[in-house]
């Protein structure tokens, strides 16, 4: 008797751990129920055939758009997906000003009804158990069958789940989520984090590894979370560029090389000529900016402090931490070219006004689209490339849902939506013949018929294999798909989590420091500050600072003798250089970061 109730035990534990697992995201692979199959074979393994599937896609659309668009192009799409992959696509396109609340209450509906179904067969499998355990018979114990679910008279959802165009494939379930469009990083790393959204790592290094081809690599690594990806950021143009402009007519009057003339501190003898001897053009255009540099604090990487990085698309994690991490008024780039700016406002050089006319060196932000009118008459370098954010790559999303029938197939419409014109264009703009047609002069343009389907071009896939808009062809993203392979992504970025308990007091007292240096800098004339610089009494003030210093502290064998001891608050853990470095030899494989190859 007591074995046959550690039976029943071990049973009733087997079960609740099946059930348990079985509310868990889909398998990526192809085969069980509710995934895709292979349909190819590989040496001697079986070949699976392929089942019909059905699959949700969620987007925002305009207010305007009407239910019968909708209904057109979920036709137009599963024209496209059915022959292809045997793959409906039930299409949930939801107003703008509604759909992020109206996703996460479908997910958090979804969980919700998962959990309750799992406990309701658990509850019905225990009661069958103890029937068994008490000499009952389970086959006459009354107990209540779980309701299917899948269609639209089972379910509680008010989502329709009947794609139109294909009734024949199998309904949508009410526990079923796919492909939805996330909008921002922070709706992005809510889902990851909360276990809502599938990995895609597996398809992305597979079958879907084209992606990394069509989309800008720096965006996969902004949406890399705790070393996995969970989404597909759709292609866009990110940043902005500061371009440093300098006068043909006049470089060409002094005959001196454009090609050694870009920057400020390479320009100081030209921005003084032509203040003496061209009193008709402004020498300098424009506020300057420091580029390239990335701020240690606890306020953003873009507020100015005392602890900064320099860093570019070239730097690298292999790069000593005492290169990437300085003091500020020790790295000539940024006390020269502040001294130069201070000088040139203080002579009356500068000049930032809209009407300003011709002028010897400038700054000016913008696109390629916005400097092309200085072309003719500037030599146009780069001062700061695009910066990318995780904000700006991550605003526009596509996920896979952990509720999906099968990560695999979803990422099969995901890789297409990102590769294929056709599909891309028809989620844009709609079905052809109906919303628009082709020009009938030129069929690389396409022409707007119905004000019936609006969407916005950055939610609704990779931006650059459709249309910019009616009237413009493919070749107007020429520019931007430029300004993608000059921006860059800094790799100080990816460590995100460096304030904690052990240096938050240190960073409070940090950013009250770099408020107090900052405000008596712009204070100094330029003669004051390069006296300061020279003289050594900036650069001092910040390395004597407690919080500096612990904040860039990486231990050695000399701690001790130099009192650097956790009792006295040197800690490993508070300090961001430290932190840096284990993260960057980490990666590079237990090689610390600056060491010999």
């Amino acid at each position: 008797m007591k074995h046959k109730f550690l039976c029943i035990l071990l049973c009733l534990s087997m079960l609740a751990s099946g059930i348990l697992l079985s509310g868990c995201a889909s398998s990526s692979d192809g085969g069980g129920a509710g995934t895709g199959t292979d349909t190819s074979g590989d040496g001697d393994a079986p070949v699976v055939a392929r089942s019909s599937m059905t699959l949700t896609l969620w987007v925002p659309t305009s207010p305007d758009t009407t239910e019968e668009a909708i209904a057109q192009v979920e036709e137009a799409i599963n024209g496209i997906t059915q022959p292809l992959y045997d793959t409906a696509i039930k299409l949930y396109a939801l107003p703008e000003d509604e759909y992020d609340e109206a996703v996460k209450e479908q997910v958090h509906s979804i969980e919700t009804r998962i959990e309750e179904e799992r406990q309701a067969e658990l509850d019905k499998r225990q009661e069958e158990l103890q029937n068994a355990m008490n000499g009952g018979s389970s086959e006459n114990a009354e107990t209540t069958a779980p309701e299917t679910t899948g269609g639209l008279e089972t379910t509680e959802s008010e989502y329709s789940l009947i794609v139109q165009s294909a009734p024949e494939y199998p309904h949508v379930e009410d526990t079923q989520m796919d492909i939805f469009l996330i909008h921002g990083w922070d709706d992005y790393e809510y889902y990851a984090n909360n276990l809502y959204l599938s990995s895609l790592d597996e398809e992305l290094s597979g079958s879907s590894k084209v992606l990394r081809s069509y989309i800008y690599p720096d965006f996969f690594t902004a949406a890399t979370i705790d070393g996995s990806i969970y989404g597909v950021p759709n292609n866009h143009a990110v940043g902005e560029y500061t371009y440093f402009l300098v006068n043909k007519r006049l470089v060409e009057e002094e005959y001196l090389n454009p090609d050694t003339l870009l920057s400020l501190e390479s320009t100081e003898q030209f921005v003084q000529d032509v203040a003496t001897y061209h009193p008709e053009v402004t020498p300098v255009y424009g506020v300057y900016e420091p580029s390239y540099y990335e701020y240690w604090s606890g306020q953003d990487p873009q507020t100015f402090s005392v602890l900064a990085s320099r860093i570019d698309a070239s730097s690298s994690y292999d790069t000593d931490v005492n290169t990437i991490f300085r003091n500020i008024f020790t790295i000539y780039n940024y006390t020269q070219s502040t001294y130069l700016y201070k000088s040139y406002v203080e002579q009356g050089y500068v000049s930032t006004a809209e009407d300003v006319g011709e002028f010897g060196v400038g700054f000016i932000k913008g696109t390629p689209e916005d400097i092309a009118a200085y072309e003719d008459d500037y030599y146009i370098n780069i001062h700061q490339a695009p910066r990318g954010t995780k904000e700006e790559y991550c605003s526009a999303v596509f996920g896979v849902s952990a509720y999906t029938k099968s990560v695999s197939r979803s990422m099969e419409i995901l890789t297409l939506l990102n590769t294929n014109t056709e599909l891309r264009t028809i989620l844009q703009y709609g079905v052809e013949g109906t919303h628009w047609k082709y020009d009938e002069e030129n069929e690389n343009i396409i022409v707007k018929l119905s004000d019936d389907y609006k969407m916005n071009l950055i939610d609704t896939g990779n931006m650059f294999i459709t249309y910019p808009d009616y009237g413009k062809t493919l070749d107007e993203w020429e520019a931007a798909k430029q300004q993608n392979l000059d921006s860059y992504y800094p790799i100080t970025l990816s460590l995100a989590d460096y304030q904690n308990e052990s240096n938050q007091a240190l960073l409070e007292e940090l950013d009250a420091f770099n408020q107090q240096i900052l405000a008596e800098v712009n204070a100094m004339s330029a003669a004051e500050f390069k006296a300061s610089i020279d003289n050594g009494t900036l650069i001092d003030r910040v390395d004597d600072n407690e919080a500096f210093q612990k904040l860039s502290y990486v231990p050695s064998s000399s701690d001790a003798s130099n009192g650097r001891t956790e009792e006295n608050g040197w800690l490993p853990e508070a300090s961001i250089v430290n932190m840096w470095k284990e993260y960057a030899t980490e990666l590079l494989d237990g090689k610390e970061p600056g060491a010999e190859a």
